[in-house]
């Protein structure tokens, strides 16, 4: 089997809408109805290939199983839709990615949670605790020394920049 060379969208592959502001709102409910659905239309004993359509199925029983596994997982998640945030504004010409109420704020400015080895910091939404970045996070986009987080209460984005210390 050829590897990849893209991430793969988990969304698309359930049949859901990838647009990140609208799939903040899925629930675990909504995503398991999608994953029902994905399994039996790309089920090679389960799908009736119509003429209109290719016999083929577009996505394998494991990349349907794998999409579900990261979309309940909240943390999985989080970075599989930052994977898609950075890579889709990767090929963009030099444009800021639109989020609704973007705001920049340094790393040193948000509050750290030493037990979680976490950094938090609330919304103007009024949710306490709506950002949260992880250490995996940063270092995941340690060679952009940005990160870009959306709110857990509502639709707003928060980039959280950075400096990377060097080890030596």
């Amino acid at each position: 089997m050829p590897e990849r060379s893209y991430t793969q969208n988990h969304y698309e592959v359930l049949g859901l809408p990838s647009n990140p502001s609208t799939s903040k709102d899925l629930t675990d409910q909504d995503i398991r109805h999608a994953y029902r659905r994905a399994l039996l239309l790309h089920h090679p004993d389960k799908s009736r290939p119509c003429p209109a359509s290719p016999s083929t199925s577009k996505y394998t029983i494991d990349a349907i199983t794998l999409a579900y596994k990261t979309l309940t997982d909240p943390s999985a998640r989080s970075e599989h839709d930052l994977s898609l945030i950075t890579s889709s504004s990767a090929t963009r010409v030099p444009v800021q990615p639109s989020h609704p109420g973007l705001e920049t704020v340094d790393l040193g400015d948000m509050g750290y949670d030493e037990k979680e080895q976490m950094w938090y910091r609330g919304c103007r939404c009024g949710k306490d605790g709506a950002y949260v970045i992880t250490e995996e996070e940063l270092e995941l986009n340690a060679e952009y020394g940005e990160t870009i987080t959306p709110c857990q209460g509502c639709s707003l984005w928060l980039r959280v920049t950075f400096a990377v210390a060097e080890d030596g």
